[in-house]
């Protein structure tokens, strides 16, 4: 199963966490997230291969520093981004696809072996939820362009029923470390309390980010009368 990571400019990755990290941190934390995702990926043992999809320069040079192709993107927004490789994909005669985001730190390569290796037979889609069971972490298909991409907003459920309204075997997962991705400073949070040995995280305790996520209480000041 060929893995396709689409990847947004560092530049406009992870605005959400503006309040806690400056533009620099944020595109710095976005390459360090890549960095650490190629490199697990790299140990999946059942994956045909990566495929990177992004218009940001640096990440074909870390592409193909981990042994993994890139194409340019060329559409607007992940649903394009993902169409776009499911179909480089299929045009090559592969016969199945395993979308990861670039933001997920805690996702293993045992996870996505297990993903893969559950995944059923054509017409299949596999889907992994986001922690809270909205959103989509992780979407395989075989065919891989089997249908549209519906990313955004309670994309779990509408994958689920897209692929099931076109007789699809679905298969859902959840997964630990794939169903954590960084967008709030609340996600920061969470991977702070994990001890693991990635780049992302050595990232954010060396720039000293945990202070910055504790709550801020305000105390109104009462003046007493006499």
């Amino acid at each position: 199963m060929r893995i396709i990571v689409p990847v947004k400019s560092f530049d406009m990755a992870k605005r959400r966490l503006a309040s806690v990290l400056s533009e620099a941190e944020r595109r710095e934390l976005a390459r360090i997230m890549l960095i650490d995702l190629l490199g697990m990926l790299g140990q999946v043992a059942n994956a045909a291969g990566v495929l990177v999809i992004s218009r940001e320069p640096a990440a074909e040079a870390l592409a193909a520093a981990h042994g993994a192709e890139f194409i340019p993107e060329q559409g607007q927004g992940l649903c394009a981004a993902v169409m776009q490789g499911a179909q480089y994909v299929a045009a090559r005669g592969e016969p199945s696809m395993l979308m990861i985001p670039s933001d997920v730190p805690l996702a293993s390569a045992a996870e996505i072996d297990r993903l893969i290796l559950s995944h059923p037979a054509a017409p299949a889609v596999s889907i992994v939820s986001d922690l809270e069971g909205v959103g989509t972490n992780a979407i395989a298909c075989s065919p891989p362009d089997f249908m549209p991409f519906l990313f955004g907003a309670r994309s779990f459920a509408a994958h689920c029923q897209q692929a099931e309204a076109r007789g699809a075997r679905v298969n859902t997962l959840r997964l630990s470390g794939l169903s954590l991705d960084i967008d709030t400073p609340e996600d920061l949070r969470r991977l702070l309390t994990y001890e693991t040995e990635t780049e992302t995280l050595a990232f954010l305790c060396d720039h000293a980010v945990a202070p910055r996520l504790v709550p801020r209480h305000s105390v109104q000041r009462v003046n007493a009368t006499h």
